[in-house]
């Protein structure tokens, strides 16, 4: 567990690193793109690479046959069973001090994230009775509100959204200035921000411990301060008279402490220097679009394809495990008895047991097929019912890791040791061969 965590902090703390260089590259580019990706530094220590890395091991590679395995014939339609991959049980034992040193350590968290969490909530209830007591705004949006509170101007709430205006500062601004600040809480609101800073506040909570974490949420501000500018800027509005609104606000109001996205965030002094220059975010250009669109599934896609890799590597090892073992394990046959006529496969670690079995489920267990894909209205094939113990004389995996395709080798014998049965496909009888396959297995025994 503890090594766990370990290797998820270091790879979340690696990633940050990575979207650090990244925001570097595109310092000329748009606040907004450098925000989505600060973002996604954040939400990173939400989704460890070892949950990829588990899903690309459960999904697997296609189905690769191995040497020791029958080929699959019989038409165009053969499936594989997927089998299903248990991850292995690790079993950690330690002395009683480590144990209670765990206990501090779980302590100490769950003080720090009961502390964070506390603040969140009781700043959203202060923001959501700030709501409650506010009244519209005349010939404002239908989304703005005017309270008494000593505030600033902000956005509150996650879901419905609405602008908080203090009454005492809308006599201190022009109507120009309250335009601009206007427009900067409303893209707060188009781009759903307090929703984006809850995300990360829900990280800051279970994450308070790691640096890396509030310095995401400082640079998170900075950029969605920025993006809001370069929107306003881009709506048309004047860049002296925002500039203008943003520090009369500063000079009226105190900072809040509810969880709004304020006109005032950020680094007010950059922010001014850029609302007054003459520059504007470049395009991000064909490379590094491309250079970001590569990065963005390469963070998502390698750590799965290495599960993938790793899963199928794992199950193509006890495919080739359990088929020697059942290619080779003892079988017993009888005539199946009750009134149980379910056809069933048991698998322990000593052998399998096929229970209520017909020959035309033999051989499509034996040619990886479905049941109703082996022509033929004998009655031999149906008639019949067995009971099929095999004793393997080594040991074979869990039943819940067994592929049934392993089973094939042996059924394949079966059919042709004990029933005399030939397949032929292209009029070749496939191996083992009927009576041929019953003098080999004299032989070997």
């Amino acid at each position: 567990m503890i090594a766990a965590l370990v290797n998820h902090l270091w790879q979340s703390t690696l990633f940050c690193g990575g979207a650090w260089l990244i925001t570097l590259a595109l310092r000329p580019n748009s606040a907004a793109l450098r925000h989505w990706i600060w973002l996604l530094a954040s939400i990173k220590f939400l989704v460890p690479f070892s949950l990829l890395f588990f899903v690309g091991s459960y999904i697997g590679l296609p189905a690769t046959r191995i040497a020791d395995t029958p080929p699959l014939m019989l038409g165009d339609a053969l499936q594989s069973v997927s089998p299903l991959v248990s991850p292995g049980a690790l079993r950690a034992t330690g002395s009683g001090a480590s144990s209670a040193v765990l206990t501090v350590l779980f302590a100490i968290w769950c003080g720090g994230a009961l502390y964070v969490g506390l603040r969140w909530l009781l700043a959203w209830r202060a923001a959501d009775s700030l709501v409650r007591a506010a009244r519209p705004a005349p010939g404002a949006l239908s989304d703005a509100r005017i309270t008494d509170a000593d505030i600033e101007p902000a956005v509150a709430r996650v879901f419905h959204p609405v602008v908080l205006l203090p009454a005492a500062l809308l006599a201190r601004l022009s109507a120009p200035q309250i335009n601009a600040v206007l427009a900067h809480e409303n893209e707060h609101i188009e781009r759903q921000d307090n929703l984006k800073d809850s995300l990360h506040r829900l990280v800051e909570t279970l994450f308070w411990f790691h640096p890396a974490v509030w310095w995401i949420g400082r640079q998170m501000i900075e950029e969605r301060e920025r993006a809001c500018d370069e929107a306003v800027l881009a709506g048309g509005h004047d860049g002296g008279e925002y500039a203008s609104g943003i520090l009369a606000v500063c000079r009226h109001c105190r900072a809040s402490a509810a969880p709004t996205a304020a006109a005032t965030s950020g680094d007010l002094t950059q922010r001014v220097r850029y609302i007054l220059g003459d520059c504007r975010p470049a395009a991000l250009g064909a490379v590094k679009a491309l250079s970001l669109l590569i990065a963005t599934i390469a963070a998502a896609t390698v750590p799965m394809f290495a599960g993938a890799v790793d899963g199928t590597a794992h199950r193509l090892e006890l495919l080739a495990t359990n088929s020697r073992a059942l290619g080779s394990a003892e079988y017993f046959i009888t005539p199946a008895n009750g009134p149980d006529t379910q056809h069933r496969i048991v698998a322990a670690r000593d052998g399998v047991i096929i229970r209520n079995t017909t020959l035309r489920d033999l051989i499509a267990l034996a040619y990886g097929v479905e049941r109703w894909q082996v022509g033929g209205d004998g009655q031999w094939l149906d008639s019949q019912r067995y009971d099929i113990r095999a004793v393997a004389h080594d040991p074979v995996s869990e039943p819940e890791e067994l592929d049934p395709y392993a089973l094939r080798h042996l059924t394949a014998k079966l059919l042709a040791s004990r029933f005399d049965l030939e397949i032929h496909v292209n009029r070749q009888c496939q191996s083992p061969c009927g009576r041929y396959a019953l003098t080999a297995a004299n032989t070997t025994q």
